[in-house]
């Protein structure tokens, strides 16, 4: 018996992995517990890195909580052009998965731009569009953490100042968080709603140049989350939809979603992955080149669903090791408190154990916490 990066004791075989979303959603539902609690989330820190983003969540929290869009906040705030420039920076640190050198900031960006939302006019508009990006990166940061519940309320409240903006873009990128807030809370259904909604709704107004790319990811959205309901037919057609637009699109990165052919191609790894034919990746991959993406959040998340499925094939171990690394390396942020791949670093080096080998892999399981 050993014992997981979940700490529960078990034997390790095909059937007794965590390494899909479903699996955890399947194993939390038949126990009546939440998926932080099979989990163990948040973890403990172990980098001074962590420390500093965990330590941000309480006045994150609160900044939300004490606000509202319909209230002016009554705090003294920076010009909406220092606010706008300054909310660029976090989203540009989201987009590094570098959380530490946001997570502090967010608070008072978040409580000054709702200072400005209150108002009229151009100020009032320039902020609602920032507090977009503000509650996103409070979102990625507290579901990269394992605050489930504070990531949902941030998506619901970027959704909320996405369709204050009144622009058919924005309300369909507001509605992709929305199912992305569902999904990571395990509201699997209801999230694939949202997306196929929003995908619905977005569809007569694919003559305005950013509601394309929105579209797309919106189609690939909808595909993961039919997966766990075996809806072959619905995951192909989603993800037949979204390569047909991103060929009339070519590489974008409308709200920084960086959608076209290669991020299709990473989101079908995904898919691949949670269907567990993560064997597949690689030819999935073949001639793509992620570096187009320009997001290293983006190329780590790619990275880390590479190593879980090549995991999954046997044999693999080593590739999946160096996938699971680099993503390390460019995002460790994001990588080392991710709960599926500290699965599968758990699940590896059992196996490594077995074999008497695994030097980088224990490395890389230590940094994480789990060993």
């Amino acid at each position: 018996m050993t014992r997981s990066a979940y700490g529960r004791s078990t034997r390790w075989s095909a059937a007794s992995r965590l390494d899909r979303r479903s699996h955890l959603e399947a194993v939390a539902d038949a126990l009546q517990v939440s998926i932080t609690d099979l989990t163990g989330q948040p973890y403990k820190p172990t980098n001074r890195a962590q420390a500093r983003s965990l330590a941000a969540i309480p006045a994150i929290r609160a900044a939300i909580l004490n606000t509202a869009f319909d209230e002016r906040p009554d705090l003294p705030a920076r010009p909406i052009v220092a606010l706008r420039l300054a909310a660029d920076d976090v989203e540009t640190a989201r987009e590094a998965a570098a959380h530490a050198s946001y997570a502090s900031l967010l608070p008072d960006l978040i409580q000054e731009l709702h200072v400005h939302a209150a108002g009229s006019g151009s100020d009032a508009r320039t902020a609602l569009a920032a507090l977009v990006g503000a509650y996103r990166s409070a979102f990625v940061l507290s579901k990269d953490l394992g605050y489930v519940d504070l990531a949902w309320i941030a998506a619901d409240r970027a959704m909320q100042a996405a369709e204050r903006l009144d622009d058919p873009a924005w309300s369909a990128f507001g509605g992709f968080y929305r199912a992305n807030a569902l999904l990571s809370a395990s509201a699997r259904s209801r999230a694939r709603q949202v997306a196929e909604r929003a995908a619905d709704a977005a569809a007569g107004q694919l003559g305005q140049a950013q509601v394309m790319p929105v579209y797309g990811i919106l189609h690939l959205a909808s595909a993961l989350t039919a997966v766990s309901s075996n809806d072959t037919g619905a995951v192909d057609a989603h993800i037949d939809e979204a390569v047909e637009i991103a060929g009339r699109t070519g590489e974008t990165n409308a709200f920084h979603l960086h959608f076209g052919p290669t991020n299709v191609a990473v989101w079908r790894v995904s898919i691949a992955v949670e269907r567990g034919d993560g064997g597949k990746a690689p030819e999935i991959m073949r001639g793509v080149d992620t570096s187009v993406l320009g997001s290293g959040r983006r190329r780590a998340q790619f990275l880390t669903d590479l190593g879980r499925g090549l995991a999954q094939a046997r044999g693999k171990d080593p590739q999946a090791l160096a996938a699971l690394r680099e993503a390390e390396r460019l995002a460790p942020e994001l990588v080392r408190p991710h709960p599926l791949v500290r699965e599968t670093v758990a699940v590896m080096l059992e196996r490594a154990r077995a074999t008497a080998g695994g030097r980088d892999l224990r490395g890389l399981a230590y940094r994480m916490g789990i060993a």
